[in-house]
């Protein structure tokens, strides 16, 4: 079962990635968005949405760079593994309550507001409420664990990147370190059936789109 979540279970998951964005894309474009519902319960989708998304961003990126960086090129950068854990374990402290507490404000206006309650998928529910577990035994590491998970952890993700899976790197790696990776991979696999897929759109054609000319209305014409 080791082998199967750490050596074959990424490469599933992130090929219905590509191959469910790819699908969906081509066959329901109209449907590649947020389906956002600021217009019911404003304040709180802002308050919940910037904590939630500015923490979300960062902790994804963190992850990116944090664990596909290796050390060599982090000391090549003048940062030592000990700065670079220290650093990563502060950002790590600062984010997991956020992002815990933007989805907790996201997830109650969703199950209070009626309107929005209307609007509500099921596949909605089931993404918040895998990233908020994500948020949790995250939390959990970042405050409780003592697992070297930039070294160890990095070297299984970036073996997998390069086609060279090593699943018995993580055979050491605490409980839930491996249910976090597995939940994790699980997300980018719920992708694209979910409104996460507003993650991937960048609007290249707004830099190019012509000027907007506004014209006073005169009340003789």
């Amino acid at each position: 079962m080791h082998e199967f979540f750490f050596g074959v279970y990424p490469y599933l998951c992130l090929t219905i990635l590509g191959l469910g964005l790819l699908f969906r894309y081509l066959t329901t474009p109209g449907e590649w968005n947020a389906r956002s519902s600021n217009l019911f319960a404003k304040k709180s989708l802002v308050t919940g949405s910037y904590i939630f998304h500015y923490a979300i961003i960062l902790t994804f990126f963190g992850h990116f760079f944090g664990l596909l960086t290796p050390a060599w090129v982090m000391g090549a950068l003048g940062v030592s593994y000990k700065a670079h854990l220290a650093v990563a374990g502060i950002f790590g402290k600062i984010l997991a309550p956020c992002v815990f507490a933007g989805l907790f404000i996201l997830l109650s206006r969703r199950l209070a507001v009626r309107d929005v309650w209307a609007s509500t998928v099921p596949m909605d529910l089931v993404v918040l409420l895998f990233i908020m577990f994500q948020s949790l035994t995250g939390g959990y590491q970042d405050y409780m664990g003592r697992s070297d998970v930039l070294e160890v952890v990095g070297s299984w993700a970036r073996g997998i990147l390069a086609c060279s899976p090593e699943p018995e790197v993580l055979a050491e790696m605490p409980l839930y370190i491996k249910i976090h990776i597995v939940c994790g991979l699980a997300i980018f696999a719920l992708i694209p059936f979910s409104r996460l897929v507003h993650f991937f759109s960048i609007p290249l054609a707004w830099f190019a789109r012509p000027a907007i000319v506004y014209r006073r209305r005169y009340e003789n014409l």
